[in-house]
C-alpha cells in the first residue's frame, strides 16, 4: 500500500484554507516547480513535484473530492490500508471510497465510456492522466468517475458519471458536471459529446479562448424534478501546462532570446497554445526578465498574452562569436 498523502502540507496551506487560498497556494507552488523554471538537470526532479501540486490542487479544489479525502484521513487510511486496501473492499479494485462519496453526494452510476470522448475529460489536471497521478490516489479516487486514462486504462472499473452532482437538490433538478481541457482545447474552442446518466446523447459547444471558471448551461439536460428536468450547468476547469501559465484569463509564457536580440533589438517567434505563431518584436536593450504584453491574446474577451524574455547564451559558440564576445569583454 502506498503511504499517506499530505495535500495540504504539499500545497502548503492549513486544513481550513478557503478556495481562493488553495487556488493561490497552487499558483506560488506550480511556479516553484514548473519544470521550464529549472535548469535541465532539475526538471526530471521537478517534473514529480509539479505533478505532486497539480494532484494535491486536483483534489482540494474539488468539493466532494476534498470532502471525501478529509473524511478519509491519515489514520482512516492506515486503517483501510491495513484492511487490504480497494481491491479486497470491493472486490473489483474500484475505490472504497469513491464510489459512494460523503456528505449524501449522488454519483451516478454508468457502464464506463469516457462521457465526453474525443480526448476530453472529466477533471484531472496539470497536463497529466490522472492514471499518472499517485498510487494513493488510485486508491482514494480510482472509482471517481472522469479519471480513466486517455489510454482507456481502468475504464470500465470508473464511475465516469461522478462528476454529475445535484446543485439545486430534489426539487429543481438542476445538475452540474465539470469539463476539463487542456488550454489548447479552450484556445481553439470547439465541440465535444455528452452521454448523459440517462443515457441521452448531447453537444456541448464552446467558444474559441473560454475561460477557465466558466460556465455553460444546457437547459432541460439536468435530473428529473417536479416540474420538468432541471438544467444542466457544465463547469469548464483548464488543466495547467507546462509551457503556458495561467493567471485568470491571462496567460504568461517564457521565451529565450540571444544576447544580441536583446541588445541590439529584432523579432522573435512566439508560439500560441492553438499551436499558431506570432513575430514580436523585441525593444532594444532588451534584459532579462522584460515582459511583453500582446493584448487580446489572453482567455475571455479581457485576456492578455505575456511574454517574458530571457537571455540564454548559445551552448556551442562558433571562432566568430567567440571572437566578437571577448571583443565586447575588452570594453568593459
Amino acid at each position: 500500500m502506498s503511504d499517506y498523502k499530505d495535500y495540504y502540507k504539499i500545497l502548503g496551506v492549513g486544513k481550513n484554507a478557503s478556495e481562493a487560498d488553495i487556488k493561490k497556494a497552487f499558483k506560488t507552488q506550480a511556479r516553484k516547480y514548473h519544470p521550464d523554471m529549472h535548469p535541465e538537470s532539475k526538471k526530471a526532479e521537478m517534473t514529480e513535484k509539479f505533478k505532486d501540486v497539480n494532484e494535491a490542487y486536483e483534489v482540494l479544489s474539488d468539493k466532494q473530492k476534498r470532502a471525501i479525502y478529509d473524511q478519509v484521513g491519515s489514520g482512516a487510511y492506515q486503517d483501510y490500508a491495513r484492511g487490504g486496501g480497494a481491491s479486497s473492499a470491493t472486490g473489483r479494485g474500484r475505490s472504497a471510497y469513491g464510489a459512494g462519496g460523503t456528505g449524501g453526494t449522488r454519483y451516478y452510476q454508468s457502464s464506463g465510456a469516457n462521457p465526453f470522448g474525443g480526448g476530453v475529460h472529466f477533471n484531472g489536471t496539470g497536463g497529466f492522466d490522472a492514471s499518472d497521478f499517485s498510487d494513493f490516489f488510485q486508491q482514494i479516487f480510482g472509482g471517481m468517475g472522469g479519471f480513466g486514462s486517455r489510454s482507456g486504462r481502468g475504464a470500465s472499473a470508473g464511475n465516469p458519471f461522478a462528476g454529475f452532482a445535484g446543485t439545486g437538490g430534489e426539487s429543481s433538478g438542476d445538475s452540474e458536471a465539470n469539463l476539463s481541457l487542456s488550454l489548447s482545447e479552450a484556445y481553439r474552442g470547439g465541440l465535444v459529446n455528452l452521454t448523459l446518466p440517462n443515457g441521452r446523447n448531447a453537444q456541448v459547444k464552446f467558444p474559441a479562448k473560454i475561460a477557465d471558471g466558466a460556465k455553460i448551461k444546457l437547459k432541460g439536460l439536468g435530473n428529473p424534478g417536479p416540474r420538468g428536468a432541471g438544467d444542466l450547468y457544465v463547469n469548464v476547469k483548464i488543466t495547467p501546462n507546462s509551457h503556458f501559465r495561467l493567471d485568470g484569463k491571462d496567460i504568461h509564457q517564457v521565451v529565450d532570446i540571444m544576447p544580441w536580440t536583446a541588445a541590439l533589438g529584432g523579432s522573435i517567434t512566439a508560439k500560441m497554445p492553438d499551436g499558431s505563431a506570432v513575430k514580436i518584436k523585441v525593444p532594444a536593450g532588451s534584459h532579462s526578465g522584460r515582459k511583453l504584453k500582446l493584448s487580446g491574446r489572453g482567455l475571455g474577451k479581457t485576456g492578455d498574452m505575456y511574454v517574458e524574455l530571457i537571455i540564454n547564451n548559445p551552448n556551442v559558440l562558433t571562432d566568430r562569436q567567440k571572437e566578437l564576445f571577448t571583443l565586447l569583454r575588452e570594453t568593459e
